[in-house]
């Protein structure tokens, strides 16, 4: 008879520290606490070098915090063992930073595209300048990337249940009140984009420093002759207009000019609602959050979730479709 004792290997109850959620964690506060330091020291460079790091490191510790194998390099199966407290002898190796941002956006609500490219960024940054000749960090302002940096940093800790005092310390005012700033002034931005655009498209023939020149309004009939013919449009043809890959548009009104616009948006979710299993297919909907805007009759671009909220556009897009029931095959009934 077989042995069914217990003298084989057994479940350790810790994983190891490389891919431990607290372990990350507290290595991404170390990180930003010496990225404030370096701020407060004016030294740029080593300030975004140490931010890098620390939004890395802080996004493999949400990623852990769910489970550790969200966060180890699938090359070698025994990672996942060791993911899940079985010790194998395999050293384990984690996911690079761009792994890291792409699975965020399925982790960390509102965390969408234009968080993953901007997160990436900054990433890649700190790799040209730890691993090249390249001086990637000079030249490079704070303004152009910290209140991302802090904002992002926010809605990951948000995730986890925590703040961004959490993270660094309660005795430092700066990254708060970064990120509120960033916020800020990224809506009021968004809003002034919106008013200018309205403006062009109800006086076209403004001339922009011109004294002499009185604009000329569109006529209603104008203005409804172009509302008319921009239902006829298609996002496709103006595809190249968008500045990201996402999973789906639609149609929407234009905030300015009131045409046919088009939103795209990061798919979040889908449920099966009806399933007919004698014509063999079911019906789904599919939820997708907004992130970048166009529209074509007037040249408004938005992107952003502050330019969506500045918008008013809603928070959630749903749209019905049918597809064929895909059915598990039977095993072990022949």
């Amino acid at each position: 008879m077989a042995n069914t004792g217990n003298s084989g290997k057994k479940p350790r109850k810790e994983v190891p520290s490389a891919i431990s959620a607290e372990a990350l964690l507290g290595k991404s506060r170390l990180y930003a606490t010496r990225a404030l330091q370096a701020k407060a020291s004016k030294d740029s460079e080593v300030y975004q070098i140490w931010a890098a790091l620390a939004l890395e490191l802080l996004g493999k510790a949400q990623l852990a915090a769910i489970h550790p194998s969200l966060v180890v390099e699938t090359d070698n199966p025994n990672s996942l063992l060791e993911a899940s407290g079985v010790e194998t002898d395999t050293k384990v190796k984690t996911i690079g930073a761009h792994v890291v941002f792409a699975r965020l956006k399925h982790t960390v609500a509102k965390f969408g595209t234009p968080h993953a490219k901007s997160c990436e960024l900054i990433s890649s940054r700190r790799n040209a300048e730890l691993h090249s000749g390249q001086a990637a960090f000079a030249g490079v302002a704070d303004s152009d990337w910290e209140g991302g940096f802090w904002a992002t940093s926010e809605l990951i800790l948000a995730s986890m249940g925590m703040e961004l005092e959490d993270w660094v310390g309660g005795e430092s005012k700066i990254p708060a009140a970064l990120a509120k700033d960033f916020h800020t002034i990224k809506v009021q931005a968004a809003k002034q984009s919106i008013a200018n655009a309205r403006a062009t498209f109800e006086k076209p023939d403004e001339v922009s420093g011109s004294s002499q020149q009185k604009p000329k309004k569109r006529s209603p009939k104008d203005v409804k002759a172009l509302r008319e013919q921009s239902q006829s449009l298609s996002w496709w043809t103006y595809r190249d207009a968008f500045r990201y890959v996402l999973d789906s548009h639609w149609d929407v009104s234009c905030p300015a000019c009131e045409s046919k616009a088009f939103l795209a948006g990061d798919r979040i979710h889908e449920e099966v609602i009806e399933q007919d299993h004698e014509s063999g297919y079911e019906t789904i909907e599919r939820y997708s959050t907004p992130v970048e805007f166009y529209c074509p009759t007037c040249d408004l671009h938005l992107e952003g979730s502050e330019a969506m909220k500045a918008a008013d556009f809603d928070e959630e897009y749903v749209e019905q479709d049918d597809r064929e029931i895909e059915y598990e095959p039977d095993y072990g009934n022949d």
